[in-house]
Protein backbone atom coordinates (compact mmCIF):
# COMPACT_ATOMS: atom_id res chain seq x y z
CA UNK A 1 0.00 0.00 0.00
CA UNK A 2 2.89 2.45 0.51
CA UNK A 3 4.19 1.47 -2.44
CA UNK A 4 1.04 2.67 -4.26
CA UNK A 5 0.96 5.50 -2.49
CA UNK A 6 4.46 6.99 -3.42
CA UNK A 7 4.42 5.88 -7.21
CA UNK A 8 0.59 8.14 -6.91
CA UNK A 9 2.77 10.92 -5.34
CA UNK A 10 5.90 10.96 -7.91
CA UNK A 11 3.27 10.37 -10.88
CA UNK A 12 1.55 13.56 -9.49
CA UNK A 13 5.01 15.01 -9.34
CA UNK A 14 6.06 14.50 -12.95
CA UNK A 15 2.88 15.95 -13.88
CA UNK A 16 3.10 18.70 -12.29
CA UNK A 17 6.86 19.54 -14.08
CA UNK A 18 5.36 19.05 -17.71
CA UNK A 19 4.34 23.17 -17.73
CA UNK A 20 2.75 24.34 -20.37
CA UNK A 21 2.90 21.92 -22.94
CA UNK A 22 -0.58 23.11 -25.26
CA UNK A 23 0.23 26.85 -25.00
CA UNK A 24 0.80 29.17 -27.98
CA UNK A 25 3.04 32.44 -28.24
CA UNK A 26 0.91 35.09 -29.43
CA UNK A 27 3.45 35.64 -32.09
CA UNK A 28 2.20 32.29 -33.58
CA UNK A 29 -1.38 33.18 -33.70
CA UNK A 30 -2.86 35.03 -36.52
CA UNK A 31 -5.89 37.22 -35.05
CA UNK A 32 -8.69 37.63 -37.48
CA UNK A 33 -10.59 40.87 -36.73
CA UNK A 34 -13.62 40.74 -39.07
CA UNK A 35 -15.22 37.90 -40.84
CA UNK A 36 -17.07 38.29 -44.64
CA UNK A 37 -19.93 35.89 -45.83
CA UNK A 38 -20.69 35.56 -49.67
CA UNK A 39 -22.12 32.67 -51.82
CA UNK A 40 -19.20 31.21 -52.85
CA UNK A 41 -18.72 30.32 -56.86
CA UNK A 42 -15.88 27.33 -56.60
CA UNK A 43 -17.72 25.84 -53.45
CA UNK A 44 -20.60 26.88 -51.12
CA UNK A 45 -19.35 29.29 -48.97
CA UNK A 46 -16.73 32.21 -50.02
CA UNK A 47 -15.27 33.25 -46.60
CA UNK A 48 -13.16 36.66 -46.01
CA UNK A 49 -11.26 37.12 -43.10
CA UNK A 50 -9.64 40.15 -42.35
CA UNK A 51 -5.90 40.61 -40.29
CA UNK A 52 -3.30 42.80 -39.02
CA UNK A 53 -0.27 42.42 -40.69
CA UNK A 54 2.12 42.49 -38.13
CA UNK A 55 4.48 44.62 -40.08
CA UNK A 56 6.98 47.27 -38.68
CA UNK A 57 7.11 50.65 -39.82
CA UNK A 58 3.51 51.86 -39.58
CA UNK A 59 0.08 50.88 -39.61
CA UNK A 60 -1.02 48.40 -36.71
CA UNK A 61 0.75 45.13 -35.62
CA UNK A 62 -0.73 42.40 -34.05
CA UNK A 63 -0.12 44.20 -30.72
CA UNK A 64 -1.65 47.11 -31.57
CA UNK A 65 2.02 49.41 -32.00
CA UNK A 66 2.41 49.57 -36.01
CA UNK A 67 2.78 47.62 -38.85
CA UNK A 68 2.28 48.33 -42.46
CA UNK A 69 0.59 45.82 -44.79
CA UNK A 70 1.75 43.94 -47.96
CA UNK A 71 -0.65 41.23 -49.05
CA UNK A 72 0.45 37.02 -48.48
CA UNK A 73 -0.32 34.18 -49.55
CA UNK A 74 -2.93 35.30 -51.92
CA UNK A 75 -4.30 37.99 -49.66
CA UNK A 76 -4.28 41.35 -50.13
CA UNK A 77 -3.35 44.34 -48.19
CA UNK A 78 -3.28 48.08 -47.63
CA UNK A 79 0.01 49.27 -47.13
CA UNK A 80 -0.72 52.18 -44.84
CA UNK A 81 -3.74 50.26 -43.02
CA UNK A 82 -1.61 47.73 -41.19
CA UNK A 83 -4.02 45.17 -42.03
CA UNK A 84 -4.31 42.57 -44.82
CA UNK A 85 -7.17 40.24 -46.12
CA UNK A 86 -7.30 36.90 -47.67
CA UNK A 87 -10.56 35.06 -49.14
CA UNK A 88 -11.08 31.14 -49.69
CA UNK A 89 -14.49 29.21 -51.49
CA UNK A 90 -14.76 26.03 -49.54
CA UNK A 91 -17.49 23.71 -48.66
CA UNK A 92 -17.99 24.65 -45.24
CA UNK A 93 -16.63 27.39 -42.50
CA UNK A 94 -14.03 25.25 -40.37
CA UNK A 95 -12.80 23.62 -43.69
CA UNK A 96 -12.02 26.88 -45.24
CA UNK A 97 -10.06 27.76 -41.82
CA UNK A 98 -7.91 24.88 -42.16
CA UNK A 99 -7.55 25.70 -46.16
CA UNK A 100 -6.54 29.28 -45.47
CA UNK A 101 -4.33 27.80 -42.36
CA UNK A 102 -2.22 26.08 -45.09
CA UNK A 103 -1.54 29.46 -46.82
CA UNK A 104 -0.83 31.68 -44.31
CA UNK A 105 2.19 31.20 -41.64
CA UNK A 106 0.30 31.50 -38.59
CA UNK A 107 -2.55 29.61 -36.88
CA UNK A 108 -6.06 31.94 -37.62
CA UNK A 109 -7.27 32.87 -33.89
CA UNK A 110 -10.71 34.26 -34.31
CA UNK A 111 -11.47 34.94 -30.55
CA UNK A 112 -10.77 38.91 -31.26
CA UNK A 113 -13.16 38.71 -34.18
CA UNK A 114 -15.69 41.54 -33.71
CA UNK A 115 -17.24 42.20 -37.33
CA UNK A 116 -19.28 39.30 -38.98
CA UNK A 117 -21.03 40.20 -42.26
CA UNK A 118 -22.67 38.67 -44.20
CA UNK A 119 -24.07 39.58 -48.35
CA UNK A 120 -27.06 40.74 -48.80
CA UNK A 121 -27.57 38.30 -51.50
CA UNK A 122 -26.95 35.55 -49.12
CA UNK A 123 -29.52 37.21 -46.80
CA UNK A 124 -32.56 37.29 -49.70
CA UNK A 125 -32.22 33.74 -50.52
CA UNK A 126 -32.67 32.42 -46.96
CA UNK A 127 -29.45 31.08 -46.40
CA UNK A 128 -28.20 33.09 -43.29
CA UNK A 129 -29.40 30.22 -40.66
CA UNK A 130 -26.91 27.45 -43.10
CA UNK A 131 -24.33 30.02 -42.43
CA UNK A 132 -24.43 31.51 -39.09
CA UNK A 133 -24.97 28.13 -37.53
CA UNK A 134 -21.13 27.02 -37.52
CA UNK A 135 -20.15 30.83 -36.26
CA UNK A 136 -22.63 30.79 -33.59
CA UNK A 137 -21.57 27.04 -32.53
CA UNK A 138 -17.49 28.21 -32.70
CA UNK A 139 -16.28 28.42 -29.33
CA UNK A 140 -13.32 31.10 -30.46
CA UNK A 141 -15.76 33.59 -31.80
CA UNK A 142 -17.57 35.83 -28.77
CA UNK A 143 -21.66 36.16 -29.29
CA UNK A 144 -20.73 39.80 -28.59
CA UNK A 145 -19.27 40.17 -32.21
CA UNK A 146 -21.44 42.61 -34.76
CA UNK A 147 -23.26 41.32 -37.29
CA UNK A 148 -24.35 43.34 -40.05
CA UNK A 149 -26.11 43.06 -43.70
CA UNK A 150 -23.94 44.42 -46.31
CA UNK A 151 -25.39 45.74 -49.88
CA UNK A 152 -22.99 44.00 -52.55
CA UNK A 153 -20.52 41.27 -51.27
CA UNK A 154 -19.02 41.18 -48.16
CA UNK A 155 -15.64 40.53 -50.10
CA UNK A 156 -15.53 44.16 -51.30
CA UNK A 157 -16.55 45.68 -47.62
CA UNK A 158 -13.81 44.06 -46.07
CA UNK A 159 -11.42 45.29 -48.78
CA UNK A 160 -12.58 49.13 -47.95
CA UNK A 161 -12.59 48.05 -44.26
CA UNK A 162 -9.55 50.71 -43.34
CA UNK A 163 -8.82 52.46 -39.59
CA UNK A 164 -9.58 56.25 -40.83
CA UNK A 165 -8.79 57.16 -37.13
CA UNK A 166 -6.66 55.63 -35.16
CA UNK A 167 -4.88 51.75 -36.66
CA UNK A 168 -7.66 49.73 -34.62
CA UNK A 169 -10.09 48.64 -36.99
CA UNK A 170 -11.33 46.34 -34.11
CA UNK A 171 -11.79 49.39 -32.09
CA UNK A 172 -13.13 51.92 -34.65
CA UNK A 173 -15.93 49.06 -35.06
CA UNK A 174 -16.91 49.04 -31.02
CA UNK A 175 -16.98 52.53 -31.25
CA UNK A 176 -19.20 52.78 -34.35
CA UNK A 177 -21.35 50.04 -33.33
CA UNK A 178 -22.58 52.05 -30.04
CA UNK A 179 -22.58 55.26 -31.82
CA UNK A 180 -25.83 53.91 -32.62
CA UNK A 181 -27.25 55.07 -28.85
CA UNK A 182 -26.69 58.03 -29.79
CA UNK A 183 -27.53 58.72 -33.42
CA UNK A 184 -30.11 56.17 -33.59
CA UNK A 185 -29.76 55.50 -37.69
CA UNK A 186 -29.11 51.80 -37.34
CA UNK A 187 -29.67 48.97 -34.12
CA UNK A 188 -26.47 47.73 -32.26
CA UNK A 189 -26.95 43.85 -33.13
CA UNK A 190 -24.63 41.11 -31.85
CA UNK A 191 -24.18 37.67 -33.00
CA UNK A 192 -26.03 36.63 -29.74
CA UNK A 193 -29.20 39.04 -30.62
CA UNK A 194 -29.32 38.17 -34.07
CA UNK A 195 -28.68 34.04 -33.84
CA UNK A 196 -31.67 34.40 -30.59
CA UNK A 197 -33.89 36.22 -32.84
CA UNK A 198 -33.69 33.53 -35.25
CA UNK A 199 -35.26 31.32 -33.35
CA UNK A 200 -37.71 33.10 -31.18
CA UNK A 201 -41.57 32.55 -31.18
CA UNK A 202 -42.19 35.96 -30.38
CA UNK A 203 -40.61 38.27 -33.04
CA UNK A 204 -38.04 38.55 -35.95
CA UNK A 205 -34.41 39.00 -36.27
CA UNK A 206 -33.02 42.72 -37.70
CA UNK A 207 -29.51 43.38 -38.60
CA UNK A 208 -27.58 46.69 -39.48
CA UNK A 209 -27.41 47.97 -43.02
CA UNK A 210 -23.63 48.67 -44.35
CA UNK A 211 -22.60 49.36 -47.71
CA UNK A 212 -19.29 50.76 -49.60
CA UNK A 213 -19.89 54.57 -50.36
CA UNK A 214 -18.73 55.53 -53.75
CA UNK A 215 -19.35 59.09 -53.13
CA UNK A 216 -21.91 58.82 -56.66
CA UNK A 217 -24.58 60.91 -54.51
CA UNK A 218 -22.47 63.57 -53.78
CA UNK A 219 -22.82 66.27 -56.12
CA UNK A 220 -19.60 68.46 -56.74
CA UNK A 221 -21.84 70.73 -59.71
CA UNK A 222 -24.89 71.51 -60.30
CA UNK A 223 -28.03 73.99 -58.70
CA UNK A 224 -27.97 74.96 -54.99
CA UNK A 225 -30.31 73.18 -53.10
CA UNK A 226 -33.97 75.16 -53.00
CA UNK A 227 -36.58 74.77 -50.30
CA UNK A 228 -37.50 71.18 -50.77
CA UNK A 229 -37.58 69.59 -46.71
CA UNK A 230 -35.61 66.67 -46.19
CA UNK A 231 -35.06 65.28 -42.64
CA UNK A 232 -31.58 64.08 -43.20
CA UNK A 233 -32.53 60.22 -42.61
CA UNK A 234 -34.40 59.78 -44.96
CA UNK A 235 -31.44 57.74 -47.06
CA UNK A 236 -30.57 53.82 -47.61
CA UNK A 237 -27.29 52.46 -46.87
CA UNK A 238 -24.96 53.36 -49.08
CA UNK A 239 -26.78 56.61 -50.30
CA UNK A 240 -25.88 59.53 -48.29
CA UNK A 241 -23.99 62.49 -50.25
CA UNK A 242 -20.88 62.34 -48.60
CA UNK A 243 -17.04 62.02 -49.47
CA UNK A 244 -14.10 61.43 -47.87
CA UNK A 245 -11.18 58.47 -47.13
CA UNK A 246 -13.76 56.47 -45.71
CA UNK A 247 -15.80 54.58 -47.93
CA UNK A 248 -17.84 52.35 -45.35
CA UNK A 249 -20.73 53.47 -43.50
CA UNK A 250 -23.61 51.70 -41.50
CA UNK A 251 -27.14 52.96 -41.78
CA UNK A 252 -30.14 51.68 -41.94
CA UNK A 253 -31.59 48.24 -40.89
CA UNK A 254 -32.35 44.95 -42.56
CA UNK A 255 -35.69 42.74 -41.92
CA UNK A 256 -35.67 39.45 -41.07
CA UNK A 257 -38.64 36.82 -41.64
CA UNK A 258 -37.00 33.57 -40.43
CA UNK A 259 -33.81 33.62 -41.56
CA UNK A 260 -34.61 35.54 -44.83
CA UNK A 261 -33.84 39.01 -45.79
CA UNK A 262 -37.60 40.54 -46.85
CA UNK A 263 -37.24 44.43 -46.47
CA UNK A 264 -35.29 47.25 -45.41
CA UNK A 265 -35.33 50.27 -43.29
CA UNK A 266 -33.86 53.97 -43.87
CA UNK A 267 -32.33 56.20 -40.79
CA UNK A 268 -35.81 57.39 -40.08
CA UNK A 269 -37.67 54.18 -40.22
CA UNK A 270 -35.02 52.69 -38.24
CA UNK A 271 -35.18 55.02 -35.28
CA UNK A 272 -38.80 54.50 -34.73
CA UNK A 273 -38.03 51.15 -34.88
CA UNK A 274 -35.77 51.49 -31.92
CA UNK A 275 -38.04 53.43 -29.92
CA UNK A 276 -40.93 51.20 -30.02
CA UNK A 277 -38.24 48.21 -29.32
CA UNK A 278 -36.64 50.94 -26.16
CA UNK A 279 -33.40 50.96 -28.09
CA UNK A 280 -33.67 54.67 -28.87
CA UNK A 281 -31.63 56.82 -26.58
CA UNK A 282 -30.56 60.51 -28.07
CA UNK A 283 -30.73 62.13 -31.40
CA UNK A 284 -31.06 65.38 -33.49
CA UNK A 285 -34.11 65.74 -35.69
CA UNK A 286 -35.20 68.10 -37.85
CA UNK A 287 -38.66 69.33 -38.57
CA UNK A 288 -40.10 71.46 -40.93
CA UNK A 289 -41.08 75.07 -38.97
CA UNK A 290 -44.81 75.12 -38.83
CA UNK A 291 -45.22 78.90 -40.01
CA UNK A 292 -42.49 78.98 -42.54
CA UNK A 293 -42.28 75.39 -43.71
CA UNK A 294 -39.69 76.87 -45.96
CA UNK A 295 -37.39 76.81 -43.04
CA UNK A 296 -36.11 73.76 -40.62
CA UNK A 297 -36.23 73.65 -36.59
CA UNK A 298 -33.73 71.29 -35.09
CA UNK A 299 -34.11 68.99 -31.83
CA UNK A 300 -32.15 67.20 -29.74
CA UNK A 301 -34.65 64.47 -28.75
CA UNK A 302 -34.52 61.46 -26.01
CA UNK A 303 -36.69 58.68 -24.20
CA UNK A 304 -37.73 60.09 -21.13
CA UNK A 305 -39.29 56.38 -20.58
CA UNK A 306 -39.16 52.94 -21.94
CA UNK A 307 -42.09 52.11 -24.42
CA UNK A 308 -45.38 51.08 -22.51
CA UNK A 309 -46.90 48.54 -24.67
CA UNK A 310 -50.02 46.18 -23.89
CA UNK A 311 -51.47 43.93 -26.18
CA UNK A 312 -54.78 41.88 -25.79
CA UNK A 313 -55.74 38.85 -28.33
CA UNK A 314 -60.31 39.43 -29.05
CA UNK A 315 -61.23 36.57 -31.12
CA UNK A 316 -57.62 35.93 -31.88
CA UNK A 317 -57.17 39.25 -33.36
CA UNK A 318 -54.54 41.26 -31.90
CA UNK A 319 -54.86 44.83 -30.23
CA UNK A 320 -51.66 46.78 -29.82
CA UNK A 321 -51.48 49.96 -27.36
CA UNK A 322 -48.33 51.79 -27.52
CA UNK A 323 -47.18 54.79 -25.81
CA UNK A 324 -43.76 56.36 -26.09
CA UNK A 325 -42.96 59.12 -24.09
CA UNK A 326 -40.34 61.72 -25.62
CA UNK A 327 -38.35 65.23 -24.42
CA UNK A 328 -36.34 67.24 -26.35
CA UNK A 329 -33.80 70.44 -26.23
CA UNK A 330 -34.62 73.41 -28.72
CA UNK A 331 -31.28 73.86 -30.98
CA UNK A 332 -32.36 76.45 -33.50
CA UNK A 333 -35.37 78.50 -34.92
CA UNK A 334 -34.37 79.62 -38.32
CA UNK A 335 -37.24 81.73 -38.97
CA UNK A 336 -36.66 83.86 -35.83
CA UNK A 337 -40.48 83.28 -34.64
CA UNK A 338 -40.53 83.67 -30.44
CA UNK A 339 -41.22 79.61 -30.31
CA UNK A 340 -39.99 79.77 -26.58
CA UNK A 341 -43.28 81.52 -25.32
CA UNK A 342 -45.63 78.56 -24.81
CA UNK A 343 -48.56 79.04 -27.22
CA UNK A 344 -45.73 78.56 -29.89
CA UNK A 345 -44.12 75.99 -28.26
CA UNK A 346 -47.06 73.90 -27.54
CA UNK A 347 -47.84 74.03 -31.31
CA UNK A 348 -44.30 73.04 -31.99
CA UNK A 349 -44.61 69.84 -29.70
CA UNK A 350 -47.94 69.08 -31.43
CA UNK A 351 -46.46 69.09 -34.66
CA UNK A 352 -43.77 66.59 -34.15
CA UNK A 353 -45.98 64.93 -31.70
CA UNK A 354 -48.35 63.84 -35.07
CA UNK A 355 -44.94 63.48 -37.33
CA UNK A 356 -43.57 60.86 -34.63
CA UNK A 357 -47.26 59.26 -34.74
CA UNK A 358 -47.30 59.00 -38.53
CA UNK A 359 -43.78 57.46 -38.55
CA UNK A 360 -44.18 55.16 -36.07
CA UNK A 361 -47.88 53.55 -37.39
CA UNK A 362 -46.39 53.55 -40.81
CA UNK A 363 -43.65 51.83 -39.73
CA UNK A 364 -45.50 49.13 -38.34
CA UNK A 365 -47.79 48.88 -40.94
CA UNK A 366 -45.20 48.35 -43.41
CA UNK A 367 -43.49 45.39 -41.17
CA UNK A 368 -47.29 43.74 -40.92
CA UNK A 369 -47.28 44.00 -45.22
CA UNK A 370 -43.90 42.06 -44.93
CA UNK A 371 -45.07 39.67 -41.88
CA UNK A 372 -42.49 40.20 -39.55
CA UNK A 373 -42.69 41.52 -36.00
CA UNK A 374 -39.55 42.95 -35.69
CA UNK A 375 -40.28 45.22 -32.41
CA UNK A 376 -40.66 41.74 -30.49
CA UNK A 377 -44.46 42.67 -29.65
CA UNK A 378 -45.12 38.61 -28.81
CA UNK A 379 -42.75 39.16 -25.74
CA UNK A 380 -45.90 40.74 -24.55
CA UNK A 381 -48.61 39.00 -26.21
CA UNK A 382 -47.34 36.16 -24.36
CA UNK A 383 -49.19 36.92 -21.09
CA UNK A 384 -52.85 36.43 -22.56
CA UNK A 385 -51.92 32.38 -22.33
CA UNK A 386 -52.16 30.42 -19.47
CA UNK A 387 -48.59 27.93 -21.10
CA UNK A 388 -45.86 27.93 -23.46
CA UNK A 389 -47.46 25.44 -25.39
CA UNK A 390 -50.67 27.37 -25.85
CA UNK A 391 -48.79 30.46 -26.96
CA UNK A 392 -46.90 28.73 -29.34
CA UNK A 393 -49.93 26.80 -30.80
CA UNK A 394 -51.35 30.38 -31.76
CA UNK A 395 -48.15 31.37 -33.82
CA UNK A 396 -47.71 34.93 -33.05
CA UNK A 397 -45.71 35.36 -36.11
CA UNK A 398 -48.30 34.41 -37.99
CA UNK A 399 -50.78 36.17 -36.77
CA UNK A 400 -48.76 39.50 -36.18
CA UNK A 401 -49.94 40.88 -39.61
CA UNK A 402 -53.73 41.12 -38.50
CA UNK A 403 -52.94 42.94 -35.08
CA UNK A 404 -54.98 46.71 -35.03
CA UNK A 405 -52.43 49.20 -33.85
CA UNK A 406 -53.24 52.63 -31.32
CA UNK A 407 -50.08 54.73 -31.44
CA UNK A 408 -49.74 57.57 -28.63
CA UNK A 409 -46.46 59.36 -28.37
CA UNK A 410 -46.17 62.44 -25.68
CA UNK A 411 -43.81 64.94 -26.17
CA UNK A 412 -42.35 68.17 -24.68
CA UNK A 413 -39.79 70.68 -25.34
CA UNK A 414 -37.97 71.08 -22.14
CA UNK A 415 -35.40 73.26 -22.39
CA UNK A 416 -34.08 76.12 -25.16
CA UNK A 417 -30.56 76.00 -24.97
CA UNK A 418 -28.96 79.63 -23.89
CA UNK A 419 -31.75 81.37 -25.50
CA UNK A 420 -34.70 82.05 -23.93
CA UNK A 421 -36.39 84.09 -26.77
CA UNK A 422 -35.83 84.13 -30.36
CA UNK A 423 -35.89 87.93 -32.25
CA UNK A 424 -36.27 88.79 -35.65
CA UNK A 425 -32.41 89.74 -37.53
CA UNK A 426 -32.98 93.37 -38.92
CA UNK A 427 -33.07 94.08 -42.52
CA UNK A 428 -30.14 95.67 -43.73
CA UNK A 429 -30.68 99.63 -44.34
CA UNK A 430 -30.01 100.99 -47.47
CA UNK A 431 -29.25 97.94 -49.59
CA UNK A 432 -30.53 96.39 -52.77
Amino acid sequence: MRKVIIILILGTFLLSLTACYDAHEMDDMLYVVSIGVDKGISDKWRLTIQFPTMKEGGGQTQSGSGGGGQSQSGSGGDEQSGHSYASIDAPSFFTGIDMLNASLPRKLNFSHAQIIVFSEELAKEGLIGEYIAPLSRFREIRRSAHVFVVKGNAIDFIKENKPVIGTTISKSFQVLAHTSENIGYFPNITLENFYEALKSPCGQAIAAMASVNDSKSFAENGEPWGTKFKTGGDYFAGQLPRTGQNKIEVWGTALFNGDKMVGELNGDETRFLLMIRGEFKQGSFTMQDPQKPELIIPLDVRVSKKPQIDIDIKDKKPVIRLKVQLDADLLAVQSMINYEQPELQSLLEETFKKSVEEGITMLIKKCQGLNTDVFHFGDYAAKNFLTIDAFESYDWNRHFKEAEVIVDVNFAIRRTGTQIKSYPIKDPIGVN
